[in-house]
């Protein structure tokens, strides 16, 4: 059995083992299952269908986004705390002091991998006939998400920078917790045209890069959470930090602010700071700190960049990552991101 066969089945069987297939889609995002559990399952689906073009995957995909769809808050008319109404929006209890809030990092993470399948089936005349109607009911789903988040959107704090601003924490969001919205309005911004979603990530992208340390020119460091107007101390675990690289690599593949020479600066933030001489991963995009409790899952979510690098580069980040799923057989959701894109980018190996 060859590699890629390997792959495919180690992602099969564990989909299967959780909850039968039917992944964490029916529960609610009271403590952030449906956020951090079943949001990396259907983004996984999509890049399983890139590298299979099997279109069972987009079946999982529907399926499952079909239920989590049934316990949006508007839907179950549970009222935000701050809003003061019910938003197009899954909340949370945990983040928020027993609040009931949606996060705009929530919203992002459950939306991306339906997002991405509304673009992919608005692009191709060959998933339309099955998916259609599917991709345009989401497309409608999506969008109402996005609105009901516009409240908390700032333009700043450059003049043409933008961030989403949090009730809760009163102060801007952490760059993770804005950025991974900022992937969606990507998908959206090219599956609608809709030039207000092009112009917020762009802000976004613009907001993000100006707070990258760049002291070093071979790579990036920077903070979790930086202030408006200045930066903070310390640095970003590679866990939150590859929601970061991910809506990077979608600007640089939609050539928004960033591009492939910031690529391959992250890429080396990876492969010098991150990997170390001893097999070990660093906890923090600065080299500091152990990584063990985010591996492998960040480093697969890393491997997003293999889209944009130069083909050395990106077989160095993919053998990298690759050896740290040598031996798993039992993956977690997050996990299941990076098998299906070790199999997206096998020829790299």
């Amino acid at each position: 059995m060859d590699r890629r066969q390997q792959l495919r089945q180690l992602f099969d069987r564990n989909d299967r083992a959780i909850n039968g297939g039917r992944g964490y889609s029916e529960e609610t995002n009271d403590n952030g299952q449906l956020a951090w559990a079943e949001s990396y399952i259907l983004i996984a689906y999509m890049e399983m269908y890139r590298a299979t073009r099997d279109r069972d995957y987009l079946r999982r995909l529907v399926e499952h986004f079909d239920r989590v769809l049934r316990n949006r808050d508007d839907v179950r008319g549970i009222a935000d705390a701050y809003a003061g109404r019910p938003l197009a929006g899954w909340g949370a209890v945990r983040y928020s002091r027993g609040k009931w809030h949606v996060w705009t990092v929530h919203t992002g993470m459950i939306t991306l991998g339906p997002a991405e399948f509304v673009r992919m089936v608005k692009a191709d005349r060959w998933l339309q006939r099955e998916f259609g109607a599917k991709a345009e009911e989401y497309r409608q789903r999506i969008e109402e998400c996005i609105r009901d988040a516009d409240q908390y959107w700032r333009n700043g704090a450059a003049r043409d920078e933008g961030y989403y601003y949090s009730p809760h924490l009163q102060n801007v969001l952490p760059l993770n917790q804005q950025n991974a919205m900022g992937s969606v309005l990507i998908e959206m911004w090219r599956a609608t045209g809709n030039p207000a979603y092009r112009d917020k990530a762009e802000r976004l992208a613009r907001f993000f890069r100006n707070r990258l340390r760049k002291g070093d020119p071979r790579l990036y460091d920077w903070a979790y959470w930086p202030k408006l107007d200045a930066d903070d101390r310390g640095s970003e675990d590679i866990s939150h930090a590859s929601l970061n690289v991910d809506f990077a690599v979608r600007c640089i593949a939609e050539r928004l602010v960033f591009n492939r020479q910031d690529a391959e600066r992250f890429a080396n933030t990876w492969l010098l700071k991150v990997s170390r001489a001893d097999g070990t991963w660093a906890g923090e995009v600065s080299g500091r700190e152990d990584g063990a409790e985010y591996m492998p899952g960040a480093g697969g979510i890393w491997l997003a960049l293999c889209r944009v690098l130069p083909r050395k580069v990106a077989g160095l980040l993919y053998r990298d990552i690759e050896r740290a799923y040598a031996d798993k057989e039992s993956l977690t959701a997050s996990q299941m991101v990076g098998v299906a894109r070790l199999l997206r980018y096998a020829s790299l190996a």
